[in-house]
């Protein structure tokens, strides 16, 4: 079916099964990588479910931001642009959400905002930060375009650094994760502001869907938000941790990542669609 010119949708790349009602998972993925950053993911994932990855707004071959959106806040203008295009592709039928970092973030506002369109979330190591571990605004501002201006200079070296920073993760991992740097709209790194303006606890209160948190013990985000989590006691909010992986842990360890996973995105379709919340 085509879309209606007057949407303002995402870019959407399809994977897996074709069917429209085969279990489903949309993919949002994290800060500066595309739809096309979860190679490992859809290998395994693609023969039992039929699988939605999104290029965030700003990134891959989604629209650039707008003046007024950066000029107001970024994050926000991306969430209003994703629940649109969830809510255009699902047509009425609840899916599985898998989340990475900013796009955990992302599943998780719309977990909490929109139900009708989530039947559980997956959400790996999501930016769940507090206001002292952001930095300033100006230097993260920076320190993103400067590192995206590196890949588009010199995508080759690009892919070599990640080679030789990230040894574990699959070698098919490693491309399309440089060339999505290339893609991000440099205008959105240098407003420095890549989350939601509120806050992620607000959020994390509000869920009413079974929710799944993979985390890592290296140079991780989850663990720093354990105490703020705690302290919401949210049941429908689980805790898995993988020892010695770090921010992209499918990406480090996709075998203990899958173990955890996969067996409870089974349970969460077998599971009729929850009506709380």
């Amino acid at each position: 079916m085509a879309t209606p010119a007057t949407l303002d949708l995402l870019a959407v790349h399809r994977f897996g099964l074709d069917a429209t009602d085969a279990p489903t998972l949309v993919l949002l993925h994290g800060l500066t990588d595309s739809g096309r950053c979860w190679p490992d993911a859809v290998a395994r994932w693609g023969s039992r479910h039929r699988i939605l990855a999104l290029d965030a707004l700003g990134h891959g071959e989604s629209r650039r931001l707008t003046a007024d959106e950066l000029a107001e806040h970024a994050g926000d203008a991306g969430y209003a642009v994703t629940v649109a295009t969830v809510e255009h592709e699902l047509a009425g039928s609840p899916a599985v959400l898998v989340g990475h970092s900013m796009g955990g973030l992302m599943a998780t506002a719309i977990t909490a905002h929109r139900p009708d369109l989530v039947r559980a979330a997956v959400l790996e190591d999501p930016a769940w930060l507090l206001p002292r571990q952001e930095g300033p605004r100006e230097e993260r501002a920076a320190a993103w375009v400067a590192d995206h201006r590196s890949f588009v200079e010199d995508l080759a070296a690009g892919v070599a650094r990640g080679r030789a920073d990230n040894p574990r993760w699959p070698d098919a991992e490693l491309a399309p994760w440089a060339e999505a740097k290339v893609a991000t709209d440099e205008a959105f790194l240098a407003t420095g502001l890549a989350l939601l303006s509120e806050p992620w606890t607000a959020l994390v209160d509000r869920i009413g869907r079974p929710v799944l948190v993979v985390t890592g013990t290296e140079r991780t985000i989850v663990p720093g938000a354990l105490p703020a989590l705690e302290a919401l006691d949210n049941p429908w909010v689980e805790v898995r941790v993988v020892t010695g992986a770090g921010h992209c842990v499918r990406r480090d360890d996709g075998t203990a990542f899958h173990a955890i996973v996969d067996p409870w995105l089974a349970a969460a379709f077998a599971a009729s669609p929850s009506n709380s919340a």
